[in-house]
C-alpha cells in the first residue's frame, strides 16, 4: 500500500502525520514536468542492473526500483507540494495536480467480480473518529471505521 500524507503536519504518538492520509491499494505514479517519477510498478524491478529478476526480494529495504526512486524524490516532495486541482473520473480513479508541476494519478485496475471485493484507495483522517471515504469495485463509500 502506497500512502500520502496531506495537509497541515502534526505529531500524533510521537509520528509525524498529515491533516489527511490517502491509503492507495492500486496502480498510481508520481509524474513530473518531464516524465514520470516513480510509479506502483517500480516495486517489482530491482534497484541493481544486476539483480536476477526472478530471484530478488522486493520486500527488502532498498532492494526495488521504487525504494530507489521515492528516496530521489524525496527532498522534492517534502519541500511543501500543494495540491491545487483534485480531478475524479467515474471508475473512482483520482488525479492530484500540484505545485511544481507534479501530479500523482490513481488508477483502479480491475474490473468488478462478483465473488471479490478490490478496495483501490481510501482517504482518512490518521488519529481522529470518524468516517473514511473508500472506492471500491463496488463504488464509492462513506464507511465507518471499526
Amino acid at each position: 500500500m502506497f500512502t500520502v500524507q496531506l495537509g497541515e503536519r502534526r505529531e500524533v504518538d510521537g509520528e509525524t502525520i498529515g491533516e489527511y492520509a490517502l491509503h492507495v491499494a492500486c496502480a498510481w505514479r508520481i509524474a513530473g514536468p518531464i516524465g514520470i517519477l516513480a510509479g506502483s510498478g517500480d516495486l517489482f524491478t530491482p534497484a541493481d542492473a544486476e539483480a536476477d529478476l526472478e530471484s530478488f526480494d522486493w520486500d527488502v529495504a532498498g532492494a526495488s526500483w521504487w525504494d530507489a526512486r521515492m528516496e530521489e524524490i524525496s527532498s522534492l516532495l517534502a519541500s511543501g507540494v500543494t495540491v491545487t486541482t483534485f480531478l475524479a473520473d467515474s471508475f473512482g480513479g483520482v488525479r492530484l495536480v500540484c505545485t511544481g508541476g507534479i501530479e500523482l494519478e490513481i488508477f483502479p485496475n480491475s474490473s468488478p467480480a462478483p465473488h471479490v471485493e478490490t478496495e483501490f484507495w481510501r482517504l482518512l483522517r490518521p488519529g481522529q473518529a470518524g468516517d473514511h471515504v473508500v472506492v471500491a469495485t463496488t463504488g464509492i463509500e462513506l464507511v465507518q471505521p471499526t
